[in-house]
């Protein structure tokens, strides 16, 4: 299975990055001298570590070459640049949601007219209509209703509902419950501050991600 990684980014953050001289950029990355310029991220919502972008944009560093030129859109080769472009959007992220894309079927599918396959879920429109359809659920009601559907599908399979037999059971029914709610504050997200969403499986090249649709490999400038 597909572990599908979706990113919010906040864009005033990012066009930031963006308009820095590549070297002041590595040189602050490396003195740990930005970290206040990241945007606040959304509570009890994990994003990546500081320290780990800071590592990432560093290696993105190494492997460019010519490291006098004045903007990011210049790095060379094109995998320096799409790694620095990647690590940009997750410092500028306010909030990381994965999920194998099997389960992403259980949170996302009674919610959406959009059909749901690897290929949709890797598409901002999808998660921009799912962000409009939980308008009209409260947290509890969008939590139960997964909680309820997930426990319907396992009926359909003949599979037990009790934990007595199923000794992950209550381990999963919670796990669903922390994802749905995390969802809910994404979906809230979306419709509230207009992020970016970056959208990618988890361990694929840096230039197969996407920027609101765009692959990362193809950003030619301010997006």
């Amino acid at each position: 299975m597909a572990n599908v990684v979706m990113m919010l980014v906040d864009p005033d953050s990012f066009q930031r990055l963006l308009s820095m001289k590549p070297l002041d950029l590595f040189i602050g990355m490396e003195k740990q001298e930005l970290r206040h310029h990241r945007p606040d991220p959304i509570r009890s919502l994990h994003r990546p570590f500081s320290v780990d972008v800071e590592g990432d944009l560093l290696d993105a560093w190494d492997a460019s070459t010519g490291k006098a030129v004045q903007s990011i859109m210049e790095i060379k080769p094109i995998e320096a640049k799409s790694l620095t472009i990647h690590a940009l959007c997750k410092w500028a992220s306010t909030a990381e949601w994965n999920s194998w894309d099997a389960r992403a079927y259980l949170y996302l599918e009674p919610y959406v007219t959009t059909s749901i396959d690897l290929d949709n879920l890797l598409r901002p429109g999808l998660w921009k209509e799912f962000a409009s359809s939980l308008s009209s659920f409260s947290r509890g009601e969008y939590v139960d209703s997964v909680t309820r559907d997930w426990i319907a599908r396992r009926d359909e399979l003949g599979a037990s509902t009790e934990s007595g037999q199923d000794p992950y059971l209550l381990s999963t029914m919670s796990a669903h419950r922390s994802n749905s709610s995390d969802l809910y504050d994404i979906s809230k997200s979306i419709r509230e501050d207009k992020p970016k969403i970056m959208l990618g499986i988890e361990q694929t090249p840096a230039c197969d991600w996407t920027l609101d649709g765009t692959l990362v490999s193809d950003i030619r400038g301010m997006v």
